[in-house]
């Protein structure tokens, strides 16, 4: 197949040529959204709302994926906005380990404690990002755009909205209110503080959800199904407003609630910003998150999960409607995509004859832990030391002290080499790799590990698992793997010059960044990792 490459004036003098009675000369908002954990599977022209919609009418990358290994959510959100793979955005995963500190660090926190989260302990800030996004290239090219991000996760909302965005918002799961961090501004705005209310279930955003969260049978298996977690009940209804308030907003964080929230803020937002009103156009960023939470729960064929991804499809209908007819019909530019995908519930994959884990179930990461730091106690921290000393592990990866090593003048290959044995023998590895095989690997596996590899962030060892194993404490399902149900997700565009198409061939979410950028003709970085898509020819081949 070959790839049409396109110069950066070209989509903006065929956009006259192919409509100029309809549409201006740039979009009036461009809308990213993500949907957390949104396998590609899952969208398909026979849903009734907006995700049917953009399937059917938007110009669809069917072959779309992810181009890095750890499929986690840091990242996976990283890479939308920056055209850059996680490796060079220095974010390899939700956490990593500071190799000159040895500290574990959270992918959005601040070092420094400098930005404070808004009535929160916690600091939040993009300076972990080593990347600027498209948010920041929209502003450099016109000073008047307006950049918003808003979602259910301080880490989506964070990667991407990026450094320069004018606002940052995200539930805070300890109060129920959404908020933002000193980077972005002092205080929230009287709009959000008016939707927050004091206490967000009495007087704000959550006092009319209903106590329970009722949802109907699933289509591909029963309710209640075995390995589904019971934290909040594994059949319908689900309690919401049952408990104290901690436990309230955390059952509403894992709730469809929380998505619907996000969107009714979206809105007020648009409203009190005037988004897509001036003169250039400005950038709404979605990061719909409970498609995660409630899947990680019970898994992507449960009843929850399927009544989940139903209220995504309404209340995106419901958001684009309205864009379409505030700003007029053509004049929204819009992406749809996902941070990564999820395996199936092992007990789903074992019933129908499709788990290839040698293990055929699922397995607890605790003794997993347990035999790695036994085996580190037993041959160099022994009696003094415990094993953290040494080693750390985060994710799928174990970093080793520089510190301690030096002192205790041990060998890296050496401790490396032992901890390689003790996984290795158990069943459901498949392989591990230092950071230097990792580089020199050939074939695809190394080639992802080489896109999320940061040299002072990422781990000395990373994990590779079978196939279908699960690590999990209780029940439910995960992500994280090299593999395709983790990388396969959805990339459609839709509105304002685009040509809809079902396209087949090479794309990557790292695409999207330089798309929007190439269509709408502002400059990006030269040196980005991904590249433009073409959104105009009718051809269905797109292919580099």
């Amino acid at each position: 197949m070959v790839r049409l490459k396109l110069t950066t004036v070209l989509p903006v003098i065929f956009l006259f040529v192919f409509n100029s009675s309809a549409l201006q000369a740039n979009p009036k908002l461009i809308v990213i959204i993500s949907v957390d954990q949104l396998r590609r599977d899952r969208v398909t022209d026979d849903l009734p709302g907006a995700l049917g919609m953009l399937s059917r009418q938007g110009r669809v990358f069917v072959d779309s994926e992810l181009n890095h290994a750890i499929t986690s959510t840091c990242p996976g959100h990283s890479v939308l906005v920056t055209g850059v793979t996680p490796g060079r955005a220095g974010i390899p995963g939700n956490t990593f380990v500071d190799q000159q500190t040895f500290q574990e660090r959270y992918c959005v926190d601040d070092e420094n404690n400098a930005h404070q989260v808004i009535d929160s302990d916690h600091n939040r800030s993009p300076v972990n990002l080593r990347a600027s996004t498209f948010g920041d290239w929209l502003k450099d090219r016109y000073p008047q755009s307006r950049v918003f991000s808003v979602g259910g996760k301080d880490r989506a909302v964070i990667t991407m909205g990026g450094h320069k965005a004018d606002g940052v918002f995200w539930y805070n799961q300890s109060n129920g209110k959404f908020t933002s961090s000193g980077y972005y501004m002092k205080s929230l705005p009287g709009y959000i503080d008016k939707f927050n209310g004091t206490d967000p279930v009495v007087d704000g955003h959550l006092r009319d959800i209903p106590g329970t969260w009722v949802h109907p049978a699933g289509t591909y298996r029963q309710d209640d199904y075995d390995g589904e977690s019971s934290l909040f009940d594994r059949s319908s209804g689900h309690p919401l407003k049952d408990g104290d308030g901690d436990t309230v907003f955390n059952r509403i964080y894992r709730s469809p609630v929380i998505d619907t929230q996000t969107i009714k803020l979206a809105n007020i937002i648009i409203r009190e910003e005037s988004l897509g009103e001036g003169e250039n156009p400005d950038l709404l960023l979605l990061a719909l998150s409970a498609t995660d939470t409630v899947g990680h729960l019970y898994g992507p064929r449960s009843s929850e999960a399927e009544a989940t991804l139903d209220n995504v499809d309404n209340i995106l209908n419901e958001l684009i409607a309205g864009l379409e007819k505030k700003l007029g019909l053509g004049n929204v530019l819009v992406v749809l995509t996902a941070d990564h995908g999820v395996a199936e519930l092992p007990e789903y994959m074992t019933e129908n004859g499709s788990n290839s884990c040698p293990s055929q179930g699922r397995l607890s990461f605790v003794p997993i832990i347990g035999q790695i730091y036994w085996s580190i106690y037993r041959d160099y921290t022994h009696p003094f030391d415990m094993p953290g000393e040494l080693v750390k592990f985060t994710g799928q990866q174990l970093t080793l002290s520089r510190e301690y090593l030096a002192e205790n003048m041990l060998d890296p290959a050496q401790v490396l080499a032992t901890l390689n044995e003790a996984l290795t023998g158990i069943n459901i590895v498949k392989r591990t790799w230092t950071q230097q095989q990792i580089r020199a690997g050939k074939g695809k596996v190394a080639a992802l590990l080489r896109n999320s590899l940061t040299h002072d962030r990422s781990g000395d060892l990373t994990i590779q698992l079978h196939p279908d194993c699960v690590l999990t404490i209780g029940g439910g399902t995960t992500h994280g793997s090299v593999y395709d149900y983790d990388r396969n997700v959805p990339l459609i565009f839709y509105g304002w010059g685009v040509q809809a198409a079902k396209v087949s061939g090479t794309a990557h979410t790292i695409d999207t960044g330089p798309t929007l950028a190439n269509h709408i003709g502002i400059a990006a970085p030269p040196d980005l990792d991904g590249k433009p898509l073409d959104l105009l020819s009718t051809s269905d081949e797109n292919d580099r």
